[in-house]
């Protein structure tokens, strides 16, 4: 494997004290690290991006910028900026890019990172950058209580590009697998359907676990609670039509692949943005997989369903088989020292659709 990519947790830890002040090493994943929320908070009447050399406080007023106590929940479709924890100042041959965590694109929290002078959302810190970061955080089915301390944002750190070739796509799929059928068998040759450097995904579409939608609720959650909510207080079961299922425009659903997916732990994969040819939703939110996903402890698992978050911007019947996501694999730098389904997570005995942490039961 190469010696650049991604860097894994043993690397992450040597930079904290030197490069990262204000998080410490339990906030640390196999190929990322967890961004815990500080206090500062405002509601505001937009969102917004800075300009190179522009920082983000700097512009708060001039987005209607007024100060939230955490206190009180986030309001439904209204933006919110809050402070990370932390302060940064990346070597001169690292960057990074942020994704949010599982457990806000489940609930459908948008969160999305905007840092000092950097003009996308979630995306490069460039090498040797310092400075501010903040989340951007609209909560988009019912009311959310966010508290300091809670990670929402993860940051990859890399020290060079990582995506595979062809050739090493091909080599990683002949060597161990990366895609796998429902039934666990191996996906190869013309059975995988590439985009690109990506593999194309499909919905899975069963009577008995197609997934969940929420239109809406008022009721609020407390992101600080884990296990404590019914699913049926916040989701109903979607409309399934023979092998199909209907998605109306507004409400958001948790929907699974068909296929079940492994990254193996010189690994780690992305969901990107799926081609608007293939319907015009939003297929995740969240969306990196970690080293070791679908892996087991010692390489006796073959794959694991990726739960999707899915917002439709029109009201759609998909269904199964039918393209829904696609996903990248990179490099990492070296293997991390624990891999995902050898650490703890509420998400290595997903079998299909599942809930945030947040849900104890339906």
């Amino acid at each position: 494997m190469r010696k650049t990519g991604v860097l894994p947790m043993q690397m992450l830890r040597r930079l904290l004290p030197k490069y990262i002040h204000g998080i410490n090493a339990n906030s640390l994943n196999p190929a990322s690290i967890d961004l815990p929320l500080a206090e500062e908070a405002y509601r505001l009447e937009t969102i917004f991006l800075p300009r190179p050399g522009e920082r983000v406080r700097d512009l708060i007023k001039e987005v209607g910028g007024v100060r939230h106590d955490l206190k009180n929940h986030l309001e439904v479709g209204v933006p919110y900026l809050v402070r990370l924890a932390g302060s940064f100042r990346l070597p001169r041959m690292v960057y990074g890019y942020l994704n949010p965590k599982s457990s806000t694109g489940r609930i459908n929290l948008l969160c999305r990172v905007v840092a000092d002078g950097v003009e996308m959302y979630d995306a490069l810190i460039p090498e040797g950058w310092k400075g501010e970061t903040w989340v951007l955080a609209i909560a988009g089915s019912f009311p959310v209580l966010l508290s300091p301390g809670n990670a929402v944002s993860q940051l990859r750190l890399f020290d060079d590009k990582s995506f595979l070739t062809p050739l090493e796509l091909n080599l990683a799929v002949e060597e161990g697998g990366l895609i796998f059928r429902a039934n666990g068998v191996c996906m190869h040759g013309k059975d995988l359907r590439r985009h690109d450097d990506s593999f194309l995904l499909t919905l899975r579409v069963r009577d008995d676990q197609t997934g969940f939608e929420c239109r809406g609720v008022k009721r609020i959650l407390d992101f600080s609670k884990i296990g404590q909510y019914r699913g049926r207080d916040f989701f109903t079961l979607p409309e399934v039509r023979g092998d199909g299922v209907v998605l109306r425009r507004g409400n958001f659903y948790i929907l699974s692949t068909d296929e079940r997916v492994m990254v193996p732990p010189g690994l780690s994969a992305e969901l990107r943005a799926i081609d608007p040819r293939f319907g015009e939703f939003r297929s995740h939110a969240a969306g990196y997989i970690d080293p070791g996903w679908g892996f087991g402890k010692n390489g006796e698992k073959r794959g694991r369903p990726i739960t999707l978050e899915v917002t439709p911007h029109e009201d759609m019947f998909v269904r199964h088989g039918q393209v829904v996501a696609r996903i990248r694999y990179e490099w990492m730098q070296e293997v991390p020292e624990v891999i995902y389904d050898a650490a703890r997570s509420n998400y290595t005995k997903q079998a299909g659709p599942k809930l945030s942490k947040h849900f104890g039961g339906w």
